[in-house]
């Protein structure tokens, strides 16, 4: 009987792979961050800020519109159009609102008779809405203001 030998072959042992990056990879890694990630991040950052300003003057437009709405019902009374006719105001009612999400603006109405209808007793109603940062009670040329103007005749 023949006797085959097996021989063993002994491989030496595999290197296990690295873990982690090499100084390369960092570099290249923190170069396509800074070209990909920063401008995305002021590009929502002003994305933020104009939501934020455009609800604003959502909310300013909205309260505008009530005052107007609210003006429009007091004098479809012939009593309080008669008296609105006879003295105009000179000066607009202000007053203060706090907005459903806190922010405080300050408003105001001018109700005048409108000097262009002839024929018709015609009341000229604007509304002004504005964020009064400095409280002087006043619109500032650096204040979001909204304006409405509506004319209403005789009931």
């Amino acid at each position: 009987m023949t006797r085959t030998r097996m021989m063993r072959i002994e491989r030496k042992p595999q290197a296990k792979p690295r873990r982690g990056a090499t100084l390369l990879d960092v570099v290249i890694g923190s170069m396509l961050l800074s070209v990909l990630l920063i401008p995305s991040l002021h590009l929502l950052t002003r994305s933020q800020k104009m939501h934020r300003r455009l609800k604003l003057h959502k909310s300013m437009l909205f309260e505008a519109d009530q005052l107007l709405q609210q003006r429009k019902i007091l004098l479809s009374d012939q009593v309080a159009f008669a008296k609105a006719w006879a003295r105009p105001m000179s000066t607009s009612e202000r007053s203060t609102i706090v907005t459903e999400d806190g922010q405080q603006l300050a408003a105001g109405v001018l109700v005048q008779r409108d000097s262009t209808a002839k024929l018709s007793k015609l009341l000229t109603i604007a509304t002004q809405v504005w964020q009064d940062r400095n409280r002087n009670g006043r619109v500032d040329e650096d204040e979001p203001v909204e304006q409405l103007q509506s004319h209403w005749g005789e009931p």
